[in-house]
């Protein structure tokens, strides 16, 4: 626990002599954070006490870990076979009626009963 508060205090004090505070940080000096950040929220630390630990903002954190999780690539892609001529499966008829009932899936005779039904 010791080498993570240390580190953590080595990025606060790096963070903290940009010439100002609402400056961006360098690609370099990012990445270092948000790699700490990553570890320090994977032991459980909130984001709040990680954002104190490095003296920056709540969101600086919540979007450093955000983007490091959209930068982590996608399963792999596999091939797939599509077959073009494959039978398509009747759902059957749909019936709505003007006051909104809807009926899926009956073969004509079933329908022609319901509807006699209903009268």
């Amino acid at each position: 626990m010791r080498a993570r508060v240390s580190e953590g205090e080595v990025l606060r004090r790096t963070i903290a002599q940009r010439a100002f505070a609402t400056s961006r940080l360098s690609a370099e000096l990012r990445a270092q954070a948000t790699s700490y950040a990553q570890r320090r929220a994977a032991e459980g630390a909130a984001q709040v006490v990680i954002a104190a630990e490095l003296g920056v903002s709540t969101m600086s954190v919540s979007r450093w870990l955000r983007d490091a999780v959209d930068e982590v690539p996608s399963a792999t892609m596999v091939p797939v076979q599509v077959i073009a001529d494959a039978p398509r499966v009747s759902a059957g008829l749909a019936l709505v009626t003007p006051s909104g009932l809807r009926v899926v899936g009956l073969d004509l005779d079933a329908l022609c009963a319901l509807l006699a039904r209903l009268g």
